[in-house]
This record gives C-alpha cells, structure tokens and sequence, in this order.
C-alpha cells in the first residue's frame, strides 16, 4: 500500500482510496475530462464554503454595531466592550475570508 497525493488538496492519501478523505476528490476510475469536473466541484464547495463564513462574519459585525448604535450602551461598560470586540472580530474574520476567497480562486 503506496501513499499518493491528492490531485485536489495536495494531502497524502492511499493508493487504495476510492476518494479523498480531505476533501472528498474521487480519485479511480475518471477520465482527464471527468476529473477535470470533479475538481471544479470539489472547488466550487470549498468556494461556497468561505462564502457562507464570510457572511456569518458579516452578519456578527453588523449586529454587534446595530446593537451598539440601537443600546448605546455607557463607555467602557461589557456591553459596549461586547460590542467593540464583536464589530472588530466579525470584520477581521471577513477579511480573512474574503483572502480566503481570492487564494482559492487563483489556484490553476
């Protein structure tokens, strides 16, 4: 039993293996052409996949501001800390994932 890489993920993976267990890739029995298919679907759910937590880390900022603007809570209270901490977590989070994103997309 010989250890081969992933054509998808790059990770090592048996040579008995009908798909990878990373990323799921069906490794045997596909042409070039369907193996070409299967790779832009196994990227096209890694895609979907960075796009769903960018949202969810867009959606924390902006209610972590809305409560903010909407409670106005005193300065330097938990609940205004709460809400700094939320706001700059969410958004570092999308950024994060929206380079996420980019890297997925430039991968050939």
């Amino acid at each position: 039993m010989a250890l081969i890489q992933c054509p998808s993920c790059s990770k090592r993976v048996s040579d008995k293996a009908t798909n990878c267990p990373h990323c799921d890739f069906k490794l045997t029995g596909l042409s070039p052409e369907e193996r070409d298919r299967e790779w832009r679907r196994v990227m096209m759910a890694k895609r979907e996949k960075v796009v769903g937590q960018s949202m969810l880390a867009l959606l924390i900022a902006i209610a972590a501001f809305t409560y903010y603007f909407i409670q106005q809570p005193l300065p330097n209270s938990w609940q205004a800390n709460t809400a700094y901490g939320l706001m700059i977590v969410g958004v570092i989070w999308f950024i994060v994932n929206r380079v996420r994103l980019v890297m997925i997309k430039r991968k050939p």
